[in-house]
């Protein structure tokens, strides 16, 4: 009893206990890995130290922050050999904040909200059932110089991050998050460089059949050319459903469902990698977002300069004005191994009739 209570005062509220229960057991299953060589602890960890404000804030916040360059996250993955090229594999990953030990990306996310699927992958491709990513992830995070950043990765902020400032709010362009719970996937094999996958999200809502998430992308990689597009038809939102958010223009009415397709391209010239995507999307609420995104990497160093520069343009119905949002980003990533990497970086953000704001980071990224 005196260990329970010592432990509790230690972690402080139920939720925490179960975050620390949770990772341990994890890291215990990890340790017996010798029986079952395919079972691993794996995930990463990202803090930094800024200065951060985006268009319509009316003052900048100093902070530890937590995801700087990539959203931290830990959890247990694994596969059988099931013989004649077939395996079994799952993975179970949370998203945590490492600045004050939270778990999730924010405060209603779900534990497991990055992964809780099991699959068969074989000769024919690779079938997931349960929370798995969405059409629009890994286009929009590899098709950008700075990956999954939600705070510094002007793609990604103009397409995920809703914000509300004192003047101003921003509702996220793409509907429906980067994963999608209650799904079956289906991923088919590499074919000269092609790739295709196929989502389709349940509703599980009795009489309401149409209330479903379904979606697809192709990737094709040739030598020094990749390309990427996606197209996905969203009426629910994850991890959990709440509807879909509204506009920033306000319109008349809440969305239904949103339509969105993306395509993209990386094209290594030596020198530099340079990045270029477009995409739209289109609500039943008559709100219809168009973002391109230009980038580049150019190695240096220890590591690499990345830029890129976003442009959205938000229009709804007539009596709405159109908003306009441009976003532009700089840094230096250093690595100082193949798992961990030091990185610095700046940004400028103005929506139509707002302020310019900046942001500047500096921070340390570590895979496991």
């Amino acid at each position: 009893m005196f260990q329970i209570d010592r432990t509790i005062r230690k972690y402080g509220n139920f939720a925490s206990l179960k975050f620390a229960a949770t990772a341990a057991m994890l890291a215990a299953a990890c340790s017996n890995a010798h029986a079952q060589p395919t079972l691993r602890l794996t995930g990463l960890i990202d803090s930094y130290v800024g200065r951060n404000q985006l268009s319509g804030m009316s003052s900048a916040v100093a902070s530890v922050g937590a995801g700087g360059m990539s959203t931290s996250w830990f959890g247990v993955t694994g596969t059988e050999d099931l013989g004649d090229g077939l395996q079994a594999e799952f993975a179970l990953t949370s998203f945590f904040k490492p600045d004050t030990g939270a778990q999730g990306r924010f405060p209603t996310d779900t534990f497991f909200s990055r992964d809780a699927n099991i699959g068969l992958k074989g000769r024919y491709g690779a079938v997931h059932i349960g929370a798995y990513t969405s059409p629009n992830f890994f286009p929009t995070v590899r098709f950008n110089p700075f990956g999954n950043s939600t705070v510094v990765s002007p793609l990604l902020l103009h397409s995920y991050v809703q914000t509300n400032g004192d003047r101003a709010t921003w509702r996220n362009s793409i509907a429906g998050d980067t994963g999608w719970s209650n799904q079956v996937s289906y991923t088919t094999p590499e074919i000269d460089g092609f790739t295709l996958d196929l989502h389709y999200q349940f509703g599980e809502v009795a009489g309401h059949s149409g209330k479903r998430n379904v979606g697809a992308r192709g990737s094709y990689t040739r030598g020094r050319l990749a390309m990427a597009a996606y197209v996905q038809r969203v009426a629910i939102n994850n991890p959990l459903d709440a509807g879909l958010p509204r506009s920033a223009l306000n319109a008349p009415g809440s969305p239904s469902r949103q339509l969105a397709w993306f395509v993209g391209a990386i094209g290594d010239a030596g020198f530099a990698k340079l990045f270029g995507t477009f995409q739209r999307a289109s609500s039943d609420a008559d709100v219809r977002d168009r973002t391109f995104q230009l980038g580049a990497n150019v190695p240096a160093g220890g590591g690499a300069f990345l830029v890129s520069w976003a442009n959205t343009r938000r229009s709804g119905p007539l009596d709405v004005p159109a908003l306009a949002r441009n976003t532009v980003s700089a840094g230096y990533d250093h690595y100082l191994s193949k798992r961990t990497d030091l990185y610095a970086v700046v940004m400028a953000d103005r929506i139509t009739g707002q302020e310019r704001a900046h942001t500047a980071v500096a921070g340390i990224r570590h895979r496991f």
